[in-house]
């Protein structure tokens, strides 16, 4: 072995002769093209490469499509959603849905991309204008007439009688994915449903009767959502309050103080009254729960207990304020009332007969399929109807009519009936026994 090291030793190359010390050459063969090929290009510059190709009428329709797809794809990050108002990329995507020469499938993979964009991100939810919000509420509608002086009158009426070409079933489904992004916990946006001209309340109420089953499923679950209350619940109890006093720290390792035994300690003055001073026994408790007591030494008077002054340089243990940082959601850390839907949806579901659209819905299905084959109610809208006239009733304390009562009291007998009992019930509509307690209950 040492024979073995010293041959190691002697044959091994010093660390101030290695041919590897000095700075490396500079490689002048590497240029920005090289660079981004070996690497790719960053994000950014992709995104705009991708919207320069999707708004150019003179790329063929695969081309803009892929250009589409590739954005979508890289907004899923959420900081590159962030980017798309700093790039001013919003505008020209949105003029894409608006756009005459733009087909079917470029609208549907621009709603795609707005959508994706607008998924849980506040800061992109702000970003959208209003006048791209009421195009999408058009997209929404069979109404081939969007630019209805630009076209012969006739011809304009008589395509309300079959869906247009412009309102496909993957329109209008990629319009509710859309929707979704832009209206959940989103209050303003939820707001602007209600305003004149838009109308978009009942055309979220006319989509519980597309004649795809599809669209009938997204809009049910986005009404369900936009009806989950999300009020912050008070304050928890193991948050202290400002202004209480708070035990001071405790050092780890340090020994815990015990509990001292009340020790009254007397003093007579020569005005004949006995002072008295009597520590709290909680050693974390504040100065001022200390009392001193003053008494007369004649048993007829009354003691009078007095407070001790509270030291006025004790710290404050007050918590400071929550910090919101400037990210994506600090829109609804700031304001809190900003993501609560529910009260807005509660008024609508009544007031633009949304609420009898969905019981209708589920006690009188309608048929669905390409040539409205099946007659039998779907177990999917039916679960998330359940779902949302749980919450209404239960969650948001609101009431149904005699006559809406009665309708459903009906009709969830016969669904018991047929299903077998309550527990089959239960599964079929994903409720809990209380859940499906609570909903009859209230019938």
């Amino acid at each position: 072995m040492q024979s073995l090291l010293r041959w190691s030793i002697e044959n091994s190359t010093p660390l101030d002769s290695a041919p590897t010390d000095g700075p490396l050459p500079r490689r002048e063969d590497l240029n920005p093209e090289m660079i981004h090929m070996l690497l790719g290009k960053p994000d950014a510059e992709r995104m705009k490469d991708d919207v320069a190709i999707a708004v150019d009428t003179s790329k063929t329709e695969v081309e803009r499509i892929i250009a589409l797809d590739d954005l979508e794809l890289l907004i899923e990050h959420i900081d590159n959603a962030n980017n798309l108002e700093s790039m001013k990329l919003w505008e020209p995507i949105q003029s894409l849905l608006t756009s005459e020469e733009a087909s079917t499938d470029i609208k549907v993979h621009a709603l795609w991309v707005i959508g994706t964009a607008l998924q849980n991100n506040p800061s992109a939810q702000d970003a959208v204008r209003h006048n791209f919000f009421v195009n999408l509420f058009r997209l929404l509608t069979f109404d081939p007439g969007l630019k209805y002086l630009k076209y012969n009158p006739i011809p304009t009426l008589l395509s309300f009688l079959t869906p247009s070409p412009t309102s496909t079933v993957s329109a209008r489904a990629k319009a509710i994915y859309t929707l979704s992004g832009l209206l959940k916990h989103n209050s303003p946006a939820v707001k602007i449903l209600s305003q004149p001209g838009v109308n978009g309340w009942e055309k979220l109420r006319d989509a519980l009767q597309d004649p795809n089953i599809g669209v009938r499923r997204k809009t049910i679950f986005l009404l369900a959502a936009l009806l989950v209350p999300t009020d912050p619940g008070p304050r928890s109890s193991s948050t202290p309050a400002r202004n209480q006093p708070q035990p001071p720290p405790l050092l780890l390792g340090a020994p815990q103080p015990q509990p001292q035994p009340q020790i009254e300690t007397h003093a007579q003055s020569s005005e004949g009254l006995s002072l008295r001073f009597i520590p709290a026994a909680d050693p974390s408790s504040t100065p001022s729960a200390s009392t001193v007591a003053f008494h007369n030494t004649d048993p007829a008077a009354e003691t009078q207990a007095v407070p001790a002054p509270v030291n006025i340089h004790t710290p404050d243990d007050a918590p400071a304020g929550d910090v919101v940082h400037d990210n994506s959601h600090a829109a609804n850390l700031r304001d809190a009332s900003r993501s609560q839907t529910s009260e807005l949806t509660l008024e609508a579901l009544s007031k633009h007969g949304i609420l009898d659209a969905v019981i209708a819905s589920v006690v009188s299905p309608l048929p669905h399929g390409e040539d409205g084959e099946n007659i039998e109610a779907d177990q999917d809208y039916e679960e998330k109807a359940l779902r949302l006239l749980h919450t209404y009733v239960v969650a948001c304390r609101g009431s149904f009519t005699p006559s809406q009562r009665e309708s459903l009291k009906k009709w969830v007998e016969a669904q018991k009936a047929a299903a077998g009992g309550a527990q089959q019930l239960e599964e079929k509509w994903n409720l809990t026994s209380a859940e499906l307690s609570e909903f009859t209950s209230a019938l």
